[in-house]
């Protein structure tokens, strides 16, 4: 008897550990399985026309000070999510400005 409940407490253990283990997809990884036309429409779905244009502001004062400003059409969705990131970090922008001008870039990137 007490074998057998040795063994079904390792049992059950195992199956809440695996279980534990097991994670749900992440808005993160949902959001980058979306193609560039579901980001573009979720972003003009949560952002509004004067927020669009805050990060209009900051990405005009902010990313000129390093470089020359690459107009939002010169690049598609896919490669403005790549170096926004990075260039977000440079730029010391907070999460809440770094969005604003994600959604502005994304709304304005080139089709395609």
């Amino acid at each position: 008897m007490k074998y057998f409940l040795t063994l079904l407490s390792l049992c059950t253990l195992a199956l809440s550990l695996t279980r534990c283990a097991t994670k749900a997809p992440t808005a993160t990884a949902t959001a980058a399985a979306a193609t560039p036309e579901e980001k573009v429409a979720e972003v003009k779905r949560s952002y509004t026309d004067a927020q669009l244009e805050e990060g209009k502001l900051i990405w005009q004062g902010s990313c000129k000070k390093c470089h020359a400003l690459f107009t939002p059409e010169s690049r598609g969705v896919e490669k403005w999510e790549n170096v926004l990131p990075r260039m977000a970090k440079r730029a010391k922008l907070d999460d809440t400005a770094a969005a604003k001008v994600r959604a502005y870039l994304l709304t304005h990137a080139k089709a395609g």
